[in-house]
């Protein structure tokens, strides 16, 4: 078996290959010089077992935000008045100036009229004051007659007071 193997290593030498055997010596080894490693106490596997495990997070109950203004509801009211107020004063001002002529300036009041009486209401602390303002824009949606002069700010008080902001003062060209 002697002058065999020494055939096969002279065969294998000029060809290149590596015999069958000494690849599976190596690969047998390989395994076991990995194991090894693996097995010591150098602690290589513990590392990598630790750095590929992630914490798992604690769930927590979302913060609530705090409240930082008036009621959504409540602040839209406020804003319709602010709407529909500011209609009522470019209107009036322009027909006093000539911009817009008897029909248009009809057709804007029935249509602030209707926009008054039919604007949608809730049950805030300024619904009061709303349906004191459509009382008086149903009689007279120009705003010029002293009851709604008296409901627009009545309302407009109590939007402030509730922490919503409704404006009604004319435009800067206005004289405002």
């Amino acid at each position: 078996m002697g002058a065999l193997h020494e055939r096969a290593t002279a065969n294998d030498h000029r060809t290149g290959r590596v015999p069958v055997r000494v690849v599976r010596g190596l690969g047998a080894g390989g395994i076991g010089l990995a194991l090894a490693a693996a097995l010591s106490g150098c602690g290589i596997v513990e590392r990598i077992v630790a750095d590929s495990e992630t914490p798992t997070p604690t769930p927590t109950a979302p913060i609530a935000p705090t409240p930082s203004g008036p009621d959504p509801v409540l602040a839209w009211e406020c804003g319709q008045i602010s709407a529909l107020s500011g209609v009522a004063i470019r209107t009036n001002f322009e027909y006093q100036t000539g911009r817009i002529d008897e029909v248009e300036y009809v057709s804007r009041l029935a249509a602030l009229q209707d926009a008054w009486v039919y604007m949608p209401t809730y049950d805030t602390e300024i619904t009061p004051f709303i349906y004191e303002v459509q009382v008086q824009a149903a009689a007279d949606p120009s705003g010029a007659n002293q009851g709604y002069i008296d409901a627009i700010n009545a309302a407009t008080a109590a939007c402030q007071e509730a922490g919503s902001l409704a404006v009604v003062t004319p435009l800067p060209e206005m004289g405002g």
